[in-house]
């Protein structure tokens, strides 16, 4: 048996919670998008006609579809109808360039690709290049448009649509397990190659359960979901609005006024941001004065948040959560509890409900209160694996235990802080940049003869990309602009570096030729 077989159990799949909270609250309200406003019982129909349009165009389980798009609630139903017919979702990064785009698809082989308008011709570009034979428009069919009203009434016959999926008989699919793939999640590696963690459907419940016995999150409560869904914390949190009965606001965009206004609009309860966005939100024109009753907590992650940003949303009465997670745990993994939320500010928490959390050293002991070691996850929402990849698996795991590469030290009272980071990652503004891959296309510029990239402390962005360059012989170092301008259509924006340091030596190396980072990361002056 698996590992992920002896988690999956019983465990209902993702396409199973929509079908029982459509039978049990077939008129709440499910999805608020901007006009679109669906129960739970239309976005069950919903998910019913994508899968019947996946199976239609030949998609079938196991087979991977792509998306392009921004949040939205065609991406909420394409994740349901997928769940439904035994798809596997990736969720494609709109922040990369083509190139990284290709790399990705490339790895992935997804039987379809389906855009929002605003990136149809990327598709199609994308398609043509990696020979993907079916591309789909969000305004054109093949894909079911949101359902009318009325057709909710479909919600009353979902237990007897349960049974049927149950059997292997809905759109002609096999039957769907709760130990299947549902997910594809690109991170990058240490080398800059990408990996795809595969989620399962045992898994993303399990990270819907274990936040919702670990959170004030309440049946009926409104949650806003800002979260890239390209991102696993935003289809924590699409999982999770199904589970927990509650309803999801999709904003189009992270404008702070705009976002004041719908906090106050829509009643919202809650809501996960990286440190970056609330900054912008605290620093708005209208934050003092916006209507912010309605919110009990906000939870923040995917970078360090400083301790200041804490105490600014505490002085209006609102706990600032800070999380600490993982793709590969699904989103969580620790959490500042509500009743310490000042008090242990600097801290990443408490394990979630049904996580555990170790600090071990290199040969996998458990270390003692305060010692630096690495941080280790185990629980059932962990990811099961990378796409076609077993060697990078079996490295990311010691047992049960998932190696998470990040260092950390528990308090006395088993609060996690974070130390540092193993494989040199840098988290700006809540984006994963692996020096690697930009050192690759910095020292693919004429004028460079080395590159090493690393993080600097930013205020507004957790960390930024700095890059320490030794010019090639005989050439003028490139200074920031000309690198930015070489950098641009190579490299996703937010992993250009945005600062340029050149050294006059050659970078420090151990006898093995191995770059010395640690080096290279005091701030220079």
């Amino acid at each position: 048996m698996s590992r992920t077989d002896a988690v999956a159990g019983s465990v209902p799949t993702v396409g199973a919670l929509l079908e029982r909270r459509a039978l049990l609250d077939r008129d709440t309200p499910a999805l608020i998008a901007g006009s679109l406003r669906l129960s739970f019982g239309q976005l069950q129909a919903w998910a019913e006609t994508v899968a019947e349009a996946f199976a239609a165009a030949g998609v079938r389980k196991g087979d991977r579809v792509a998306v392009l798009s921004r949040n939205s609630a065609e991406g909420v139903a394409l994740y349901y109808g997928a769940a439904r017919g035994g798809a596997i979702l990736c969720n494609l990064n709109i922040r990369l360039t083509e190139d990284e785009l290709a790399r990705i698809l490339s790895d992935a082989e997804p039987a379809l690709l389906v855009a929002h308008p605003d990136f149809a011709d990327l598709a199609r570009s994308l398609a043509a290049r990696l020979g993907i034979g079916r591309v789909w428009r969000f305004d054109a069919a093949p894909m079911p448009p949101p359902p009318e009203r009325g057709s909710e009434t479909r919600a009353a016959t979902a237990a007897a649509t349960a049974a049927a999926t149950a059997a292997g008989t809905v759109c002609g699919q096999s039957p769907v397990a709760a130990a299947d793939p549902l997910l594809l999640v690109y991170t990058s590696g240490t080398t800059g190659r990408p990996k795809g963690a595969v989620m399962t459907h045992a898994g993303m419940v399990w990270a819907s359960a274990t936040m919702a016995y670990s959170l004030d999150y309440r049946y009926r409560d409104i949650g806003l979901i800002p979260a890239p869904m390209f991102h696993v914390g935003g289809m924590s949190f699409t999982t999770f609005f199904v589970h927990a009965g509650a309803t999801a606001v999709l904003p189009p965009a992270w404008q702070p006024e705009a976002i004041l206004a719908l906090i106050a609009v829509e009643r919202v309860n809650h809501f996960f941001a990286v440190a970056a966005m609330l900054q912008g939100l605290l620093d708005a024109p209208g934050f003092a004065h916006a209507d912010l009753s309605s919110l009990r907590w906000i939870m923040a992650g995917g970078a360090p948040v400083p301790v200041d940003l804490i105490r600014g949303f505490g002085r209006r009465g609102l706990p600032l959560l800070q999380t600490y997670g993982t793709t590969e745990t699904a989103g969580p993994a620790t959490v500042v509890d509500l009743a310490h939320a000042e008090a242990k500010a600097g801290s990443a928490g408490l394990p979630f409900f049904h996580t555990d959390l170790r600090i071990a050293d290199e040969a996998g002991r458990a270390l003692a209160a305060d010692a630096v070691g690495e941080i280790q996850v185990r629980a059932p929402h962990l990811f099961a694996g990378y796409w076609r990849n077993p060697a990078a698996t079996a490295e990311a795991f010691s047992g049960d235990w998932y190696r998470t590469g990040d260092l950390g030290s528990l308090d006395s009272e088993g609060y996690l802080r974070i130390a540092g980071r193993r494989w040199d990652l840098i988290v700006s503004g809540g984006e994963n940049i692996f020096p690697a891959e930009v050192e690759a296309v910095l020292e693919a510029h004429p004028a460079v003869a080395e590159a090493a990239v690393v993080g600097r402390p930013d205020p507004a962005w957790g960390e930024i990309p700095a890059a320490v360059i030794v010019a090639a012989p005989g050439a003028a170092a490139p200074d920031p602009a000309e690198l930015a301008r070489f950098c641009a259509g190579r490299l996703a924006r937010y992993k250009i570096p945005k600062r340029v340091e050149v050294s006059e030596t050659p970078l420090p190396r151990n006898a093995a030729g191995k770059l010395l980072k640690h080096l290279l990361r005091t701030e220079k002056p």
